[in-house]
């Protein structure tokens, strides 16, 4: 685990941000979310050191960039070059800071979503095999190759289960560990009917059979949402601007307002952003699906 936009190697940085550790603990205990987001990617580090990094991160930004504003604006005979560098500084600092605190959710919602991709496959190889009259232990070794994070997390399992652990209580732990819901849902179920000695079977063939519903609900509410999404890009990408084109043409003609290749290369870009966004929030709705 490391912080993002880190200048100073890591070791350097955690002697180095020693003193910054009583900040860090305030403010462990006040963003608590930190501490779960970094126990569900399975981190090495606490809040409080992650966030005494942090604190430690931004300062050194806002030192190195507020140095640097300052030698650009005061070379250019800029007035203010001490404020101005930094506000420059700060700001720049806080921006990092503040994708700092919420790193450890977007990696665990990337977590997430790796772990949905290839779940259902992974239980329907499990269904197979314990169907088949092979003990579950041995179908999750089976099952921790080919399926990804999924198989990762079922190799953590076995490792527990080869050091002693008992199995229902590693499938709980992985449950517990793993910020997917339905993959925490699954291996509670599992861990229940381990526990209840009851065949694993039936309760395999549940689980897929909801997956496989839950991800159906999914592709449909993905495709609602697309009709929706459809009718906004055609008002915003082309009959807004065709309109708005046609209507300075219109203005030109009557006012002195020249349209020079600027103007429609600015319009251009303007364009080819607005779609790059709807392409990223298109892409950002599509479910994790593996039907």
């Amino acid at each position: 685990m490391k912080v993002p936009f880190q200048m100073i190697p890591p070791r350097a940085a955690k002697a180095m941000s020693r003193p910054f550790i009583s900040i860090g603990s305030a403010l462990a205990k006040s963003i608590k979310s930190v501490a779960k987001d970094l126990s569900k990617i399975d981190s090495d580090m606490s809040a409080k050191e992650y966030l005494t990094l942090c604190v430690f991160n931004a300062a050194v930004y806002f030192v190195f960039l507020s140095a640097l504003a300052f030698a650009v604006l005061h070379k250019l005979g800029i007035k203010n070059d001490i404020f101005v560098a930094g506000v420059c500084g700060a700001g720049i600092a806080g921006a990092v800071f503040a994708f700092s605190i919420v790193y450890p959710k977007w990696l665990a919602n990337k977590r997430i979503i790796e772990i949905d991709r290839e779940l259902l496959f992974a239980a329907r190889h499990l269904r197979v095999q314990v169907t088949a009259g092979v003990p579950l232990f041995e179908s999750l070794v089976s099952a921790s190759h080919g399926y990804g994070a999924v198989s990762q997390e079922f190799d953590k399992v076995v490792t527990q289960v080869q050091g002693g652990v008992n199995l229902a209580e590693a499938l709980e732990d992985s449950a517990t560990r793993t910020p997917s819901y339905y993959y925490s849902r699954i291996l509670w179920q599992m861990a229940n009917g381990v526990k209840a000695g009851t065949d694993i079977g039936p309760v395999l063939s549940e689980i897929v059979e909801f997956l496989s519903d839950e991800q159906r609900i999914e592709v449909r509410n993905y495709g609602a949402q697309l009709n929706t999404l459809a009718i906004l890009y055609l008002m915003v990408c082309i009959i807004v601007p065709t309109i708005s084109l046609i209507f300075i043409m219109v203005i030109s003609s009557f006012v002195d307002l020249p349209i020079t290749d600027t103007v429609l290369g600015g319009i251009l870009l303007a364009m080819i952003f607005i779609q790059y966004l709807f392409i990223g929030l298109i892409e950002s709705r599509r479910p994790a699906v593996s039907i």
